[in-house]
């Protein structure tokens, strides 16, 4: 079998794009844009961060991610505050409100992935998460 490379980009694009809309829609309450959700759910799940450790780990442009980070910071759901090993670096944390946010965020998440694989039996989980990690660890060691 001849796999056609430039169909794997559009695949994964399509995916992202599929269940962001999806998950949008049902977050539409929360007034919470795509960048802004994925970026309260990494702080989340690793809290802390420095701005340069989260832009790596998003694969965003810097100043994108300090424009969210402050944007966020505006609507009282991150805080930024100075590392106390390094003054020049700024670590995020959430707030109360953004922790609310967050887990609703992930409980969405994880219900929507849920339902897709219920869905659609014939996609292998397991397989499927395993591979697609072993994807981005490949690009991460790529970029490193």
């Amino acid at each position: 079998m001849i796999i056609e490379y430039f169909s794997l980009t559009k695949y994964i694009a399509g995916i992202y794009r599929e269940s962001k809309n999806s998950i949008n829609t049902q977050l539409k309450a929360l007034d919470i844009r795509a960048t802004e959700s994925d970026l309260l759910l990494v702080v989340y799940d690793h809290p802390a961060q420095t701005q340069k450790e989260l832009a790596a780990n998003l694969i965003l442009d810097p100043s994108l991610l300090a424009r969210t980070v402050r944007q966020l910071e505006q609507r009282q759901l991150v805080t930024r505050f100075r590392d106390p090993a390094d003054q020049r670096s700024l670590r995020i944390s959430l707030t109360p409100a953004g922790e609310q946010i967050a887990t609703a965020i992930k409980k969405t998440l994880i219900d929507w992935w849920h339902d897709f694989f219920t869905a659609h039996p014939e996609v292998n989980e397991q397989i499927f998460t395993t591979q697609l990690q072993q994807v981005y660890l490949g690009l991460q060691e790529k970029r490193d």
